[in-house]
């Protein structure tokens, strides 16, 4: 019995060595700006066979549910809340800072994961999730000069702000007008500081 026991409990680390190794190759291919990686460079990567990446995740949403999973949890601890009391200025700089490195860091996996939306409700409702809080944390920090703008305006004036701030301005400044890091960052501060000015 105490035999059994000690080789189910070999099995299952066994298990979750190899599922944590898939999952972590498909991030790291992702990262790397693989985007759709196939099942055979996953499992190459991780070191195990493309049958076990089938056994040990039922399905495909199952494996891009724990892959969803790890990215929160490698990302969210690094990101710190900021102080909404501190002056504007310095609000803006913790803010465009923290967001830059965030996107700077999700850049491969949020871009895999925008062009799988369509077809997985796994990634569709991770994507969602990340987008209302990330618009909800533009509403925290930016709370007193958003109450100070006009009932009429303050919606436009709000969803602009959240718009500057969000992946697809970065996907813009990054890939598309070919910006590096620190020139996307200062773009990204002169869209909100425009749209905060006078507030």
């Amino acid at each position: 019995m105490e035999a059994a026991a000690r080789a189910r409990d070999g099995r299952t680390v066994r298990a979750e060595r190899t599922r944590h190794a898939v999952v972590e190759a498909l991030l790291g291919l992702l990262d790397e700006g693989d985007l759709r990686p196939t099942a055979e460079r996953v499992a190459g990567r991780a070191g195990v066979s493309e049958r076990s990446i089938f056994q040990h995740f039922g399905d495909r949403e199952a494996l891009l549910e724990a892959a969803a999973q790890a990215q929160y949890d490698r990302v969210m601890p690094s990101l710190r809340v900021i102080d909404p009391t501190l002056p504007l200025g310095e609000r803006l700089d913790a803010f465009v800072v923290q967001r830059t490195w965030l996107l700077e860091r999700v850049k491969g996996v949020r871009r895999a994961a925008v062009l799988t939306e369509s077809e997985s409700e796994t990634v569709a409702g991770w994507l969602t999730a990340a987008r209302r809080a990330k618009a909800l944390e533009v509403d925290r920090v930016f709370a007193a000069e958003l109450a100070a703008v006009d009932d009429a305006e303050r919606d436009a004036v709000r969803a602009a702000l959240v718009a500057a701030a969000a992946w697809t301005a970065w996907e813009s400044y990054r890939f598309h007008q070919r910006l590096g890091p620190e020139r996307a960052s200062a773009a990204m501060r002169a869209a909100m500081a425009g749209l905060l000015s006078g507030r």
